[in-house]
């Protein structure tokens, strides 16, 4: 998950709209991927990008499912750390596809297939085989 830092926000709740409020910047404790989604939204009669920062798959398939001829994504980024990647930094990536699965003891398990063709899988086993996937789903 993102946090924030209280003494990091932009004005005041609500200062830019009900119910938001902006943030100088976040931060995330967790060691795992992320997703960068960019989306145009209508707003009257013109389309404005914005970007969205999501924590899990949960949240990159409701957005999706959200989308309609005012909301609309248009490119999807994968954020994965060096253990995930197998470089020596993180590194963003453009995502072609997102399926989960399920692994011994029924836990979940994420596969991520980048613009080069590359997979990563978010389970920290090295010997870990998708092919052993069960129910495996594609959500993008």
């Amino acid at each position: 998950m993102f946090r924030t830092v209280d003494t990091e926000i932009a004005g005041f709740p609500g200062m830019f709209g009900d119910g938001l409020a902006h943030w100088h910047s976040v931060s995330r404790v967790l060691n795992t991927h992320w997703y960068h989604v960019v989306v145009k939204t209508r707003h009257e009669d013109r389309f404005a990008d914005t970007v969205e920062f999501l924590n899990d798959e949960t949240r990159l398939h409701e957005l999706i499912s959200s989308q309609s001829e005012d909301f609309v994504i248009t490119e999807v980024q994968v954020q994965t750390p060096p253990w995930m990647n197998g470089g020596q930094s993180w590194r963003m990536e453009k995502l072609n596809g997102v399926s989960i699965g399920y692994g011994p003891n029924s836990v979940a398990i994420c596969l991520l297939e980048v613009e080069s063709g590359v997979v990563y899988t978010d389970a920290h086993d090295s010997s870990f085989d998708a092919q052993s996937l069960t129910n495996v789903k594609k959500i993008y």
